[in-house]
């Protein structure tokens, strides 16, 4: 089962997420985005990196004045016109997930060290669940 979470909630809330990655790890696959999910729908937008994270790094980790990381979900809906938490039509992204596998390769997808990265490995298991069907 590939369990998957935002890390935003470890980066002022929380303690425990390496023993949480952990006890996961030991039977599951820990899929993680920081600071949320948004960012990988982000990355399935060709020249996103450059365009859009790559220097931008503190905007997506810092919280706006409700306490939320928002950059990455304001990002998003500036580029697609859509509400990503409510709009179904954000998941025709998913026609693009190549491009997305390819620009999470240039932020960092070690999920054992994200703290205070923008970081996802949801590129990386879609990847190897791609390479493993292919190798049948």
């Amino acid at each position: 089962m590939v369990i998957v979470f935002d890390g935003d909630i470890f980066e002022e809330k929380v303690q425990g997420y390496e023993e949480l990655i952990t006890q996961i790890e030991n039977t599951d696959i820990a899929g993680v985005t920081n600071p949320g999910f948004e960012l990988f729908l982000l990355l399935h937008i060709e020249g996103s990196y450059e365009g859009r994270i790559k220097d931008h790094e503190a905007e997506f980790l810092n919280m706006d004045e409700d306490g939320k990381y928002s950059y990455a979900y304001n990002v998003l809906r500036e580029i697609t016109g859509m509400n990503a938490k409510k709009n179904p039509e954000i998941g025709n992204l998913a026609d693009n997930v190549l491009v997305a596998i390819a620009q999470e390769k240039r932020i960092n997808q070690d999920i054992h060290d994200l703290k205070g990265k923008v970081s996802s490995n949801i590129g990386k298991i879609i990847e190897e669940i791609i390479n493993e069907k292919c190798a049948c």
